[in-house]
């Protein structure tokens, strides 16, 4: 079976959100199972900077009217045999950087018209018989590749027996991509001619994931709370009717995480290794060096809270600011690790500068995957609060680390966590509830056999590929027919 790929990132040759680690481990998984994985993205101009690939094939793709020359070339994802193909065009997709605008939600016309003209290389290349690879499925991810499915249809119409099968991943239904219907005579569409296109067209735009979901054989998204949230108005982001109209094609498969990166046994980023059978000296060891470190007070007794996220209202940042001295009132220490919205930066700042703060809190407001690892090895609890929250990987990762998770009940967050067993839930989007789960939470910190055998608990749970594969492969299967 013959399955590729299509993102915007993969880890780790370009990484800016949880989508990358996703494209960058799962056809890691999915080549042990027998399947020919491969992942294609955007040869970046940063990425033109520090890895020089000789191309194996060029092809002319015409946008807006002109031809455009795309050169394949193709590399291999560490220490695998997975293969890797960057698509390489000076005018549309390496130039500038990564992507345009740090907004995903609100792309500008440069970022809109980069990812509809790789779809329609993609489909170019990839979807007629070639001799790089030749997919029986393509597998898309998120807004960027959500014309793709429509384009396939369109360009293989004469022959719709040889079109590749499709699958849309949605990793996040609040950005999506939103571009005006003359994307349509970019791409050489003709909006009259397909139904779809035509009612999507009638607010005088087109929505990449909308047209994702309608046009798509299958459907996914990175949870199965999260499949049925998106069914309603509170986090269906006006596409809730069509994905319930849609429900019979419709899963969430959790994301998983690597486990042989996530690994405090042989970490090189940790101050002391532990496995789940000695993890106690381990932590211990890794608190005090964080403690000492960031200018925390060293005792390892105080509960020590971790948050490693992006700085944004969605996951419940401005909750934690909001009551951060309650928290550190109540006899626990925070180090926090992200960068996002201007406005919570500056707050974490000033609260880095609070006397009533002095020893019990450091925020860190840049991103370090050396410091994200610290966190995890030497919290004994792990805060997500999100307001929603498709699958969330951190809270898998601090598991993993034996850092017990306090999180919101909503999307991935409901289907890792279990209240009282793997970590503390709360239902209401406030600061109230959140308060509450970590006053929860530090009592039964008092208590440390308790305490350890959740703990122990956590480290013993499997959020590795292996699950999340074997769904895939079986979704794969049932697409195909077979």
């Amino acid at each position: 079976m013959n399955v590729l790929l299509i993102a915007s990132e993969c880890a780790p040759f370009v990484k800016v959100g949880g989508i990358a680690d996703v494209i960058g481990s799962l056809p890691l998984a999915l080549n042990t199972l027998g399947i020919d994985a491969r992942v294609v993205i955007p040869y970046y101009k940063p990425l033109l900077d520090a890895v020089n690939l000789k191309p194996i094939a060029t092809f002319p793709v015409n946008f807006a009217g002109i031809d455009e020359t795309v050169s394949v070339h193709e590399t291999k994802l560490s220490n695998s045999n997975v293969i890797i193909y960057l698509l390489k065009n000076d005018k549309y997709l390496s130039n500038g950087g990564i992507y345009f605008s740090p907004q995903h939600m609100a792309s500008p016309s440069e970022e809109l018209d980069r990812f509809a003209f790789f779809s329609k290389a993609v489909c170019r290349i990839f979807s007629y018989d070639n001799t790089s690879f030749n997919p029986e499925i393509f597998h898309c991810n998120d807004w960027h590749t959500g014309l793709v499915p429509q384009l396939l249809q369109s360009m293989h119409n004469y022959n719709k027996s040889q079109t590749p099968k499709t699958i849309f991943t949605v990793h996040n239904l609040a950005y999506q991509g939103f571009t005006g219907i003359d994307m349509a005579e970019k791409l050489d569409i003709n909006i009259d001619q397909d139904q779809s296109l035509k009612w999507d067209a009638a607010d005088d735009n087109l929505d990449m994931v909308l047209q994702g979901i309608i046009s798509s054989d299958y459907i996914t998204t990175v949870s199965e709370k999260y499949a049925e949230e998106i069914q309603t108005s509170e986090f269906g982001e006006g596409l809730h009717e069509i994905l319930e109209s849609r429900k019979n094609r419709l899963k969430g498969i959790l994301n998983g995480i690597s486990y042989e990166v996530f690994d405090p046994s042989k970490d090189p980023y940790i101050t002391a290794h532990y496995t789940h059978g000695d993890f106690l000296g381990g932590k211990q060891k890794n608190k005090l060096s964080l403690q000492k470190e960031l200018g925390l007070i060293e005792n390892p007794n105080i509960p020590l809270i971790g948050i490693i996220s992006r700085l944004v209202s969605q996951k419940g940042l401005n909750l934690v600011s909001d009551i951060l001295e309650n928290i550190c009132e109540i006899g626990s220490q925070v180090v926090l690790l992200g960068t996002g919205d201007p406005l919570l930066e500056e707050k974490f700042k000033q609260a880095n500068d609070k006397p009533s703060l002095k020893g019990k809190f450091k925020g860190l407001i840049h991103f370090s995957e050396e410091m994200a690892r610290k966190i995890y090895a030497s919290s004994d609890m792990f805060l997500v609060p999100s307001k929603y929250e498709p699958c969330g990987l951190t809270q898998m990762i601090s598991m993993r680390y034996g850092s017990v998770p306090i999180v919101r009940a909503t999307g991935g967050l409901y289907d890792t966590v279990s209240d009282n067993q793997t970590g503390f839930t709360f239902n209401d989007f406030s600061t109230r509830a959140l308060l509450s789960a970590i006053i929860r939470a530090i009592d039964h910190y008092q208590n440390k056999e308790k305490w350890n055998k959740m703990a122990k608990e956590c480290m013993s749970k499997d959020f590795s590929w292996n699950q999340s594969a074997k769904k895939y492969a079986s979704l794969y299967q049932k697409v195909l027919g077979l």
